[in-house]
């Protein structure tokens, strides 16, 4: 006789997003420090490969796109299976699908994939194209995970503190079973990451050079709150305090170049748009830093749907890594 399979409905790993968001919100400047970090770390990443954000955004979506697919039929490939894989097949490819999806042009999307297909990364054939291992080299997130598994591992130490979860997870913990699932969990990871992308510099004329630039301010000002204020923060004390700075802590276009990797002439061009558009101050001592300029209430309002957007995404992981 079969015994009766015993289902814990109750595990500790079932936490809504709602209480993410939460605890979010009341842990928000430690949370939302690392977060900066992790999304600093990914730019930066993304910047470097191809010294062309667009190209790196449209590799990501044609791997979130395999992942999806995968999700679909049910399949799970662990990191070390996936990156096995000499070459991966996507059909019923559409540029225009691409172009919308991404908020690029049709023409630079178009012109991104024959510079693609030039350099041995994909190959095209009619509506089927082709990702060589080279796409399997660039889009290998090792790093990606490391700094994604401390965000993950610091809420699971404060929903361990408020006696949600029964025991905390480390960042060693949440990389090893992030591998092990790889291409399910890093499909949920990448719909965030590349929304996340889009829409921010959709307020920027979609432009992620600029928003990059723009989100080293935001993170410099961060840093210097966390410092010299209060040891944490709630998230609408955060905005508040921090949009009402002013010049009191600015950074030079030299050091944002050498953070970003972004070439210092195309910062200084780049500054000066957003300096024209109220949205940046230039000190006497040419130390730029972010205010409270036309962005801002869509920036907050941007800001305030990430807090949802990655509590949903940290909520999905969490259920299906810890403890399975």
């Amino acid at each position: 006789m079969m015994e009766n399979a015993r289902i814990n409905l109750n595990r500790p790993s079932r936490v809504l997003s709602s209480v993410i968001v939460d605890h979010f919100t009341k842990n928000y400047q430690r949370l939302n420090t690392e977060f900066f970090e992790f999304q600093f770390d990914w730019l930066n990443r993304a910047y470097g490969t191809f010294k062309d954000f667009d190209k790196y955004l449209i590799l990501s979506y044609l791997f979130r796109k395999t992942f999806i697919s995968y999700s679909e039929l049910f399949q799970v490939f662990s990191f070390e299976n996936f990156f096995a894989i000499r070459k991966l097949e996507i059909e019923k490819f559409n540029i225009i699908e691409i172009s919308k999806d991404l908020n690029i042009s049709k023409e630079t999307t178009r012109r991104k994939i024959i510079e693609f297909e030039r350099d041995g990364i994909i190959s095209k054939n009619k509506k089927i194209i082709t990702l060589n291992f080279n796409a399997f080299n660039i889009q290998r997130p090792d790093n990606s995970i490391l700094s994604f598994s401390r965000l993950l591992a610091s809420m699971s130490e404060i929903l361990f503190n408020n006696k949600i979860f029964e025991k905390t997870y480390t960042k060693d913990y949440f990389i090893k079973k992030i591998k092990n699932k790889f291409t399910q969990v890093w499909g949920i990871f990448l719909d965030y990451q590349i929304n996340y992308v889009v829409s921010r510099s959709s307020l920027l004329n979609n432009d992620i050079e600029m928003f990059h630039i723009f989100g080293s301010l935001v993170y410099n000002q961060n840093l210097f709150m966390k410092k010299n204020g209060k040891a944490n923060h709630f998230r609408d004390e955060w905005w508040q305090d921090i949009v009402h700075m002013g010049d009191k802590k600015g950074i030079s276009a030299m050091t944002i170049s050498d953070l970003t990797g972004i070439p210092r002439p195309t910062v200084i061009r780049k500054l000066k748009k957003l300096l024209d558009g109220k949205n940046v101050v230039k000190d006497k001592n040419n130390l730029y830093s972010f205010k409270d300029g036309p962005l801002m209430k869509k920036f907050n309002e941007i800001r305030m749907q990430n807090v949802q957007a990655l509590s949903n995404t940290i909520s999905k992981i969490n259920n299906i890594v810890i403890d399975n």
